[in-house]
Parts: C-alpha cells; structure tokens; sequence
C-alpha cells in the first residue's frame, strides 16, 4: 500500500460515514411512525450532499501522483470532514412530535448547514491549485462560482421559494459539472 492509498482509506471512511448519515436517515423518516411532512429543499440537499460526495471521492483519484506531506493530507480531511457535519445536520436525529416537518428542521439547521458546505465546496474548488498545479481558472470555475454565490444566498435568505430554487439549481449545476468534467462518449 502506498501513501495516497493509505489517505484515500481514512478520506473514504469519512465519505462513507457521511452517506452512512444520510441513508440511515432517510431509513428513520421512512420507518417513523409520526407523519413526517417532507419540504421541497430538503430532500434536494439530500440529493445534493449524497451526489457531492461521490464526486469528490472520485476526483480525488487525480491527486494519486502527490508528493504527500501532512499538511496536504490534514488539508485532504477538510472537505469529507465538514460534509460528514453537514449530513449529519440535514437529517434528523429524531423526529419530533406527531407531525414532523422538514422544513421546521431545515430552518433549525440550515445557516451551520450551509457554512459547512460553503467552506467544504471552498476547499475543493482549490484543492488542485493547492496540491498540484491546476491554473487557477479554467472553465470549471463557472459552475464553481455558482455553487458558492447560491450557498451565499441560501445562508442569507429566509425565504422557503429561495431555499426551493437554490437547491435546485444547485442540483442542476453539479450536474452540469459531471458533464462537463466527467462525461466521456466513446
């Protein structure tokens, strides 16, 4: 086993953690005897973290030539570190009352929610800059940009259609970016 293997074992438990707080999540909801009222933007964060963390463990594949140091590998524990606080805030530990609501929980949680993503999506955006020689701007950078402006505004905004549509399209551009970063016809 190499250096970047042993880093991708500890970087993959967190990951799996993360999606393990998810899924036995949405198991709780699921299996709850109270009414549990869903909310639109929820379940598209639910989406979103679930999608966010499968691309980020498999872009981390592209760090595999690193000369690894332990700053780099602190900093490598960055992102599935905050998007595990970030699962495990989206979903609920237990359900409140007869009729749970999702969205009461989202607005509990969302403003520690989003810092947690904002500054996740922060460390990976910059992550090549900083552990191999990405240039700082190529054309990834757009849909980078508007994951963080539409995390910003999440933080900001009170309003439920606000947090309905920055869910959204924050769902549309990740998918626009595993297009553009991943998607190869043969």
């Amino acid at each position: 086993m190499d250096l970047f293997e042993f880093i991708l074992i500890i970087t993959s438990v967190i990951f799996a953690l993360a999606v393990a707080q998810i899924l036995s999540g949405i198991s709780r909801i699921a299996q709850s005897p109270a009414t549990v009222r869903p909310f639109l933007a929820h379940t598209l964060w639910v989406f979103n973290l679930f999608i966010f963390i499968f691309l980020i463990w498999w872009a981390t594949w592209e760090f595999r030539d690193v000369s690894w140091t332990f700053p780099k590998y602190a900093y490598m524990l960055i992102a599935p570190t905050l998007l595990y606080f970030a699962c495990s805030l989206l979903v609920p530990q237990r359900l409140e009352g007869a009729g749970a609501s999702m969205e009461a929980h989202f607005f509990r949680v969302r403003r520690p929610l989003i810092i947690a993503y904002f500054f996740a999506s922060l460390a990976v955006i910059i992550d090549g800059n900083l552990l191999v020689d990405e240039p700082l701007w190529h054309n990834g950078r757009y849909g980078h940009i508007a994951l963080l402006s539409l995390a910003a505004l999440a933080y900001f905004s009170e309003s439920r259609n606000v947090h309905k549509l920055v869910a959204f399209l924050t769902l549309l551009t990740f998918s626009a970016l595993v297009v553009v970063r991943f998607w190869n016809p043969r």
